[in-house]
């Protein structure tokens, strides 16, 4: 029985399981390079006031779910809880708005919230995403939507709904927000009491609640898009022209709002089925003001993100799988100790080459690494005994065949190459 144990919320991803981590982050890093977005990477942990100024002080993000703590010079941290607010802190704070307009970039990592877990959702999960910033161009909001389409069924997710919807700006949202308080206050007893205190600062958010937004009268809440102005009404039309000519289904959701303060107009979801509860796979949407809001200019923005942890479920639920087969090309055997000398030039000579090689370093004998050789699906053995070390000569053994010569130490790895090669 072990004495320690990782922290609630956690995981351990052990080698096998790595390896469809790793799929994820190339399939990444290949996917959206073809976008010309670029990489961005911003410390795991930020000021706290980055995350209240950028998520919005009335989340539940912000009011229950980060991890907080004062450092040794008593400044508030806070390890990042999403992606966006450390990304636009960035922008701004390397003046990445002097460069070329917009900035397109993605990230992935780790992310900390303090929640319930559960399948899909952990306390230490991790998150790939895109920021678009600098354009207000409906034409951006369409291929980023697209480019979270393509990336889904280029790893092996073709069962999403698209769900689509517009949140306003702060201009329409006024009216919608004096409509939504009229209708939602002669209830306000009978709704939890976080949309209690909500009902006044942030009544959107009582239409996402876990709790309240299947009450019959929330459902029937007055919708934003009836009160969307000139500007995001026309924006949310050719939006939605857009992806129809790049033939990406969605559907409109009206209840569709986004649990973050800065979002502005477009939002949108990817709904996988296969997952239970956490059905949301990936979802992003507008942050049109969130660049001022953190101390830039008033440039606008666009991004998504999406769950490791959550693609993983869904691909396995598809019975997509990427893993790798834990294999070698070379397998050397040193039978002695005067061999191990000879043994690791080898294995490095090989390695400089990129030639997948490796060894027996528990001093087992020959057929017992003989069996872990054919485990290892190895193509080539290189035994090196007694006599070899004698002679300066290396036995290379193509395991295909059983075909075995003597090599000289030098001509070694000209051999393997041309074993390997044929």
């Amino acid at each position: 029985m072990a004495d320690y144990f990782k922290p609630r919320g956690t995981a351990d991803i052990l080698p096998d399981a790595a390896l469809q981590w790793q799929y994820v982050e190339e399939m990444v890093q290949k996917v959206f390079a073809t976008y010309h977005y670029r990489e961005i990477r911003t410390p795991i942990f930020e000021h706290t006031e980055v995350f209240e100024r950028g998520v919005g002080d009335t989340t539940d993000i912000v009011q229950k779910e980060m991890y907080t703590f004062l450092d040794r010079g008593d400044r508030s941290i806070t390890l990042r809880p999403e992606g966006t607010a450390g990304v636009v802190r960035a922008f701004v704070e390397q003046k990445l708005y002097g460069g070329p307009l917009p900035a397109k970039l993605y990230y992935f990592g780790p992310m900390f919230r303090y929640e319930t877990p559960q399948a899909g959702r952990t306390r230490q999960f991790h998150q790939y995403g895109v920021e678009v910033i600098g354009s207000d161009d409906p034409r951006v909001d369409a291929e980023v939507i697209e480019l979270a389409d393509h990336f889904l069924r280029a790893v092996g997710v073709t069962s999403t709904t698209l769900e689509l919807n517009s949140v306003g700006c702060p201009v329409c949202r006024v009216a919608h927000k004096d409509a939504l308080v009229a209708h939602l206050l002669p209830i306000k007893d009978e709704l939890c009491e976080d949309c209690q205190s909500r009902i006044v600062r942030n009544p959107l958010r009582i239409l996402d609640c876990k709790i309240d937004a299947h009450h019959p009268v929330v459902e029937s809440s007055p919708m934003i898009t009836d009160h969307l102005c000139d500007d995001c009404a026309a924006h949310f039309a050719a939006v939605r022209n857009y992806l129809d000519l790049l033939e990406v289904p969605y559907v409109v959701n009206k209840k569709l709002v986004r649990g973050l303060d800065y979002y502005t107009k477009t939002a949108f979801e990817f709904v996988e089925g296969s997952i239970g509860a956490q059905s949301t796979i990936l979802a992003g949407g507008r942050y049109n003001g969130l660049v001022k809001s953190l101390g830039g200019p008033d440039v606008p923005g666009i991004g998504f993100a999406g769950g490791i942890e959550r693609l993983l479920l869904a691909l396995a639920a598809n019975g997509v799988s990427h893993e790798v087969p834990d294999e070698v090309e070379v397998y050397v055997m040193a039978l002695s100790n005067e061999a191990h000398a000879m043994s690791v030039n080898i294995l490095r000579d090989l390695r400089v080459v990129g030639v997948v090689a490796d060894a027996d370093y528990t001093g087992r004998g020959l057929k017992a690494q003989m069996k872990t050789a054919d485990r290892l699906n190895a193509k080539v053995a290189v035994l090196i005994g007694e006599d070899e070390v004698k002679s300066g000569q290396l036995a290379v053994r193509d395991l295909s065949t059983r075909e075995q010569i003597l090599v000289a130490q030098g001509d070694t790895v000209a051999k393997i190459l041309n074993i390997l090669q044929s």
